[in-house]
């Protein structure tokens, strides 16, 4: 009853009308996660008879608003205490008390020898063999337990279809079994964020700012919502609903300067770059160390593309020193970086030449990207495919190349669409290749025209 007995409640009140069941360790913890009732019970056995003691509290009044009793089997115990709290709850996916009784005690396979369509058993018995390094395992009990058309319940069938969709990494089955979850239980917020962050990816920053607020919605706290919602707002030329959003975010326990540095950014990427510097230096002021000083980086990127070199050479220095300080083996090669990125490639030649010796191969592979010896993708539909399965606030070089290859298509329309957004600094992926990003980028809107 003590182990088994909370997930039963949760599952049959997940998909109810009145509320959304959240596991809470203790009180304070229920508070962070933003439960408005509390649900507190205790259970004896008298005989052959369990009785289970209710109370629900109103988390802000502190005051009980119901309380009572229940007997009988744990199956008719948890059922009954769950549609006293929601006319709506759904019945548990087994019937069967020994099967509840085998699943409980964590006899996964067994349970679902006694009752083949226990989706429950079947969800967690997948989910142990995919926790325990048993991949295959795990894929082949989904097949089996998916191969039952008679599964119970459809909750369960959705949670082992995106069980089964990871496993294969299937990203079609998994959006169909996240969708298909977030209609079953619509207050559960794990499904929706879920397809927020693929629409988000997707770039269609309507649907997916939609299914944020959703989130948002049940959790106004949910940090990971927020930081989201921020960045599509952002992507989507909002700035102002992107402020207010990330200014929110900021109040989230210890995301002030994150939410600093993702207000710089969606800043950057709208070409604000005054602002953009502005919270960078905040984010810095802040944390000099926040990130590897990142955000003194991105400050010095903005202050150059705001029409300052002069300064944000100045501004480099200080975060090349911070580098050092914190032993970065790499700050000669990321001066080097930035004296390419800005326009002044034999300077940036002459420094790599002044890294230590046990830096001579990494050096070496920049020049040769930098001389043109190293293959970037061309290919119009491989460029489409990469771009659309990154992220938008790290395809930078990939969007470039992307634009690239859609002008010389004479595609110059939707090269240009993907060049009024600008590029992160922030390295991610090949670091070599990324100092190709600027020249290229600013060599494309030149050429293009656009403003």
């Amino acid at each position: 009853m003590s182990s088994a007995g909370p997930i039963m409640l949760a599952e049959e009140l997940q998909g109810g009308v009145k509320m959304f069941p959240v596991r809470a360790s203790s009180v304070g913890t229920a508070a962070l996660l933003g439960a408005t009732q509390l649900l507190h019970c205790t259970f004896s056995r008298h005989g052959g008879a369990l009785t289970v003691h209710f109370a629900l509290e109103d988390a802000e009044r502190h005051r009980m608003v119901a309380t009572g009793s229940v007997e009988g089997t744990i199956l008719f115990a948890v059922s009954t205490l769950a549609r006293k709290l929601d006319s709506g709850a759904r019945p548990f996916s087994t019937p069967n008390q020994d099967a509840v009784a085998a699943w409980g005690r964590g006899e996964f396979e067994r349970a679902v020898t006694i009752d083949p369509d226990f989706g429950t058993a079947w969800f967690f018995w997948i989910t142990q063999a995919a926790q325990s390094g048993k991949p295959e395992e795990a894929a082949a009990l989904a097949e089996r337990a998916l191969e039952r058309a008679s599964l119970r319940t459809p909750l369960n069938k959705a949670q082992i279809q995106l069980t089964a969709a990871l496993l294969r990494k299937d990203e079609s089955a998994r959006i169909a079994a996240l969708t298909e979850l977030a209609r079953l239980a619509p207050h559960d917020t794990g499904a929706a964020l879920g397809l927020a962050e693929i629409e988000h990816q997707r770039r269609r920053y309507s649907a997916a700012t939609e299914l944020y607020q959703r989130v948002l919605a049940q959790e106004p706290g949910n940090s990971t919502a927020l930081n989201g919602l921020g960045y599509a707002e952002g992507e989507n030329g909002n700035l102002n609903a992107a402020k207010k959003t990330l200014e929110a975010y900021g109040q989230s326990p210890d995301q002030a300067n994150n939410a600093l540095d993702s207000l710089g950014e969606v800043y950057f990427m709208n070409g604000q770059f005054t602002t953009a510097e502005n919270y960078f230096l905040r984010a810095s002021a802040r944390d000099p160390n926040f990130l590897n000083g990142a955000p003194l980086m991105k400050a010095a990127y903005a202050h150059w593309l705001g029409g300052d070199l002069a300064g944000a050479d100045a501004q480099i220095r200080k975060y090349l020193d911070l580098r050092a300080k914190q032993n970065d083996p790499l700050v000669v090669w990321r001066e080097a970086v930035w004296q390419y990125a800005t326009g002044r490639r034999e300077q940036a030649l002459a420094t790599l030449a002044k890294a230590p010796p046990d830096q001579a191969a990494n050096m070496e592979r920049q020049r040769s990207v930098w001389r043109g010896e190293v293959h970037l993708p061309q290919d119009l539909n491989q460029l489409k495919m990469l771009y659309e399965n990154t992220n938008p606030a790290v395809d930078g070089l990939l969007r470039t190349l992307y634009a690239a290859a859609l002008a010389r298509d004479g595609k110059a329309e939707e090269a240009r669409a993907l060049l009024k957004m600008w590029p992160l600094p922030e390295p991610a992926g090949d670091q070599a290749l990324q100092s190709l990003m600027y020249p290229q980028f600013l060599a494309l809107r030149k050429t293009l025209g656009v403003k």
